[in-house]
């Protein structure tokens, strides 16, 4: 590993902490290195907020030393004001001799403008840096700026044997039918303060009534989106009502500025995400339990990433490449 690859892997676990903080804006983490010393560090901490690079200009203690150092940060500064300055302004204006870029910034307004800025100041510019990490942090801010639409994570939960949810003739008879564990309810309200939206379908939404909201875990609740479905009654639903054809469902997302939706369910919701082929992350929760019938979980060609086992539960992570 090098010196570089070394501080940009600081630099994202710093950018990490701000998952669910940040958006629409990415998540961003900046390292200051002084004769092989970190004498600074910041990241992005809420949007709105100062970003990374001035973060960690902001707790060098002796600001003399930053015409002699190397500002590592994991995104491309920003180059155009927003809510606050051009992050390439501000290190042009601290003399930072040396600036070591993750990756290029998608977004229309910057693109390749902040690095072409540093570049006509005379400053030594190095990108990419540890780009696949750098990419896959934020994802979910590649998606929606290079595919024009949110990214998109299915999740369910299902049983040993394979069932989603029971017979709706049993349900009178069957009053606890609760797939998986109380750790896992915890770790998905987690998820949920994480993410832009959620997002379930009608039937769903008619059977259940579920919340949709993170009761659980510290931080937000998402965006709550219904999908119709023909002629369900879907009336006087403090949740935006959306289109069932996906494509069109994707477009009014964006067009709010959604970047992440969790797609909950019921199986219909999830086979059109499937069946259309634009979906990105699937979290697919495994109960202990075995129901022998039941309407039968969606299934995946693609194989899992990761697993995890959690008090005789597991969680199965499916990813697709970007």
């Amino acid at each position: 590993m090098t010196e570089d690859e070394l501080y940009m892997r600081r630099c994202l676990q710093l950018a990490s902490l701000g998952l669910g903080s940040v958006q629409p804006n990415p998540m961003v983490g900046a390292v200051i290195v002084h004769n092989h010393q970190i004498i600074g560090e910041g990241y992005h901490h809420q949007y709105g907020k100062p970003h990374a690079e001035v973060n960690a200009i902001a707790s060098v203690s002796d600001q003399s030393l930053l015409k002699e150092s190397t500002l590592y940060v994991s995104l491309e500064p920003c180059s155009h004001w927003g809510k606050t300055p051009p992050c390439a302004d501000a290190i042009i204006q601290h003399n930072i001799p040396r600036v070591v870029v993750g990756v290029r910034d998608p977004h229309d307004k910057v693109n390749g403008a902040g690095l072409q800025k540093l570049l006509d100041a005379g400053i030594e510019v190095v990108c990419p840096v540890c780009e696949d990490e750098c990419r896959e942090l934020n994802r979910r801010f590649f998606t929606y700026h290079q595919k024009k639409r949110p990214y998109v994570i299915l999740k369910w939960a299902q049983t040993a044997d394979g069932y989603m949810d029971i017979e709706r003739s049993d349900a009178e008879q069957i009053h606890d039918y609760w797939i998986t564990n109380e750790a896992l309810k915890v770790i998905v309200h987690k998820w949920r303060s994480e993410e832009d939206a959620i997002l379930v379908g009608g039937r769903t939404m008619i059977n259940d009534k579920p919340q949709l909201t993170n009761r659980l875990y510290p931080g937000k609740s998402p965006q709550r989106f219904v999908m119709q479905y023909g002629e369900e009654i879907l009336s006087n639903l403090p949740y935006t009502v959306v289109p069932e054809n996906v494509e069109e469902c994707l477009q009014i997302m964006y067009d709010h500025r959604i970047q992440s939706v969790i797609v909950e369910g019921g199986r219909k919701t999830l086979e059109r995400f499937i069946e259309a082929d634009l979906w990105d992350e699937a979290r697919i929760l495994v109960g202990s339990q075995c129901w022998g019938k039941g309407l039968a979980a969606p299934s995946l060609t693609e194989q899992p990433y990761k697993t995890k086992t959690i008090d005789h539960n597991k969680i199965m992570y499916v990813r697709r490449h970007l």
